[in-house]
């Protein structure tokens, strides 16, 4: 296969609409990331949990939320820099393979502790197993880059779909306990990640090349903006996994899985932003124009919308899949569906409005909004998982996510126009 970097969907999209490319784009994204999730929720996880029981399932969520936060902040973040640092005119391969290089440092030392705290000593094999893991769900998080920056959305789809092939290969690990029922959860998963992760080596660019590892002149600038984006999605990732975290350090491993099933389809919803925001990340850095206050007023009571909508849609569901997919955990499960699906929506409704404000503003305003996040998030959870469990989880994260949404369309509100004026010296109301 030729390189993604010489092909791209402009070829497949030539003689369409620009809407009718938006909306392709936007259905394969959603394709992919539906076929992972999919197979995940479907196959992949219940499989676990009939194996390995409640205690046992609640412990793997809580390894697996280890991984999700180092890939998310490292992998994410070099990814939305990458994106960022295009958009300027100093994309460079090399700045951000050897970034990613020196990252697997702390990803291995934070891997294993986790693996020693929360599920002992495994031994030497697991540990290395867990570690490989941990490095191609970072590459693996990276790698989609390489779709987004060509706006092509077909190889995106083909990417995600080769994860979820990957994963059904490894559900029958799981079910068979092939290597033993430690070794046999970690192997599933990494064929997922190995299939994709070897798909954007062998056709993309990213990887490749004489500057694959050699620093630009741009580097300390793709540097700086590479730590602002890891330390804003190292928040988001904590936030987002905090209930596996905090429940297993408060409680116990059946806390997680019942919170986790609670907010399953909440989250699982909430994911299909995901594939939105990479076409709305591609689309607005290639975006000359002015955003003015009134498109971002549209795009808020949209938002609106869609959270409520998606709430409902979410509560409905999490009855019907939860008593199908978890017999034995739907009775305590549904008690906190309808506040555990508003905070999950309302956390990704909120990263979906960021995306659109950091497009127009500087980066530390996502940074501010994050950390500050941060400080409200601590102050309020662990009080209450502390003294409430299960319900205070429950209701803090709704607190926190509508309070750090809130935020977000403050910012954009109040510095949106202000950022344009100082661009291009136009005022956005008489352009």
């Amino acid at each position: 296969m030729e390189p993604l970097e010489n092909k791209t969907d402009e070829e497949n999209n030539e003689g369409l609409p620009k809407k009718t490319r938006g909306l392709k784009d936007l259905v394969l994204s959603v394709l992919g990331l539906v076929a992972m999730n999919g197979v995940i929720q479907l196959l992949l996880y219940p499989g676990i949990n009939r194996a390995l029981g409640e205690e046992r399932y609640g412990d793997i969520l809580s390894m697996l939320a280890v991984v999700s936060v180092l890939a998310t902040a490292i992998g994410t973040g070099a990814n939305y820099a990458r994106m960022v640092a295009q958009t300027k005119g100093r994309g460079n391969n090399g700045d951000f393979n050897i970034f990613l290089l020196i990252s697997m440092v702390p990803v291995t030392g934070i891997s294993v502790a986790a693996s020693l705290l929360i599920l002992g000593n495994k031994g030497l094999p697991f540990n290395l197993l867990f570690i490989v893991l941990s490095v191609l769900s970072v590459l693996r998080y990276y790698g989609d880059v390489e779709f987004r920056l060509n706006v092509n959305y077909f190889r995106f789809f083909i990417y995600y779909l080769l994860i979820s092939i990957g994963y059904v290969g490894g559900s029958f690990l799981v079910k068979f306990s092939a290597f033993g029922e430690d070794i046999s959860w970690v192997a599933a998963i990494i064929f997922g990640e190995v299939l994709a992760v070897g798909f954007v080596a062998l056709t993309g660019g990213i990887f490749k090349g004489k500057n694959a590892l050699r620093f630009s002149p741009e580097a300390k600038e793709n540097l700086k903006t590479t730590l602002f984006l890891l330390g804003t999605n190292l928040i988001n990732a904590l936030a987002l996994q905090a209930d596996k975290i905090l429940l297993r350090m408060f409680m116990n491993g059946e806390a997680v899985s019942i919170f986790y099933v609670a907010t399953l389809i909440g989250k699982v919803v909430a994911m299909l932003t995901t594939p939105l925001n990479g076409v709305i990340i591609g689309y607005l850095a290639r975006y000359k124009g002015i955003f003015t206050r009134k498109l971002f007023g549209i795009a808020t009571l949209a938002s609106l919308g869609i959270a409520a909508v998606f709430t409902a849609g979410g509560v409905l569901a999490s009855h019907i899949f939860v008593q199908w997919m978890y017999p034995n955990i739907y009775a305590e499960a549904s008690r906190y569906f309808i506040l555990a699906n508003a905070g999950q929506i309302f956390y990704f409704v909120a990263g979906t409005m960021m995306v659109i404000v950091l497009r127009f503003v500087h980066e530390r305003y996502q940074l501010i909004i994050n950390a500050v996040y941060a400080v409200v998030f601590v102050a309020v959870l662990v009080p209450l998982v502390a003294n409430f469990g299960i319900a205070g989880m429950t209701a803090g994260l709704l607190i926190v996510n509508v309070l750090r949404y809130i935020a977000v369309v403050v910012i954009g509100f109040a510095h949106t126009e202000k950022e344009n004026v100082q661009k291009d010296g136009t005022d956005p109301e008489k352009a």
